[in-house]
């Protein structure tokens, strides 16, 4: 499978996925991974570029209507509102580009460590946050989401968790963190 248009840079190169599972938003849209962001422009060989994702309609590129109704094949994570929420987010190997994760929708403690960084709990002392950069190879990091599923109100539905970078995401860097009643 060829890059995705214009990511020119290695780092950028390849495909991309969540516990081996990508859907990639080129193919929700159906257009090919290689297509060009912008018309009028000039490709490779001195042709114009008529066909572009910047003339695509994405305004419910998450929606599953776009895929017959079905979940995408990205990991869908569910729990019920309320309850307590970890996730274990771990780069294990690939390019040194680095990553933002982040979960619509919640936040966590940056450091969730209490019992001297024995025990995940809650940390009074530790910032919150709503997005963690910085993830790349070989790094790893633990959230407790903090009010548990859905958030202090509880809030039932489809959170969109992704990676923030425009590359990543178009690539497959995506899922649904579902909150049930």
């Amino acid at each position: 499978m060829r890059n995705t248009a214009e990511a020119e840079d290695s780092e950028d190169s390849g495909q991309k996925g969540f516990n081996y599972r990508t859907e990639p938003l080129w193919k929700r849209v159906d257009y090919k991974p290689e297509t060009h962001l912008s018309c009028g422009e000039k490709d490779e060989f001195g042709n114009t570029i008529t066909d572009c994702t910047r003339n695509r309609d994405f305004t419910d590129v998450l929606s599953n209507s776009k895929v017959g109704g079905e979940d995408p094949v990205t990991p869908v994570f569910t729990a019920r509102a309320g309850d307590d929420v970890r996730f274990r987010v771990l780069h294990p190997a690939d390019h040194a580009r680095n990553n933002v994760f982040q979960v619509h929708g919640h936040i966590w403690e940056d450091e969730p460590y209490t019992s001297d960084s024995t025990v995940l709990g809650d940390n009074p002392l530790s910032e919150w946050k709503g997005a963690q950069y910085g993830v790349g190879p070989g790094s790893h990091f633990d959230m407790l989401l903090k009010n548990g599923a859905g958030g202090t109100f509880r809030v039932t539905g489809d959170y969109l968790y992704r990676d923030q970078g425009s590359f990543p995401f178009d690539g497959g860097l995506w899922g649904i963190f579902r909150v049930t009643p």
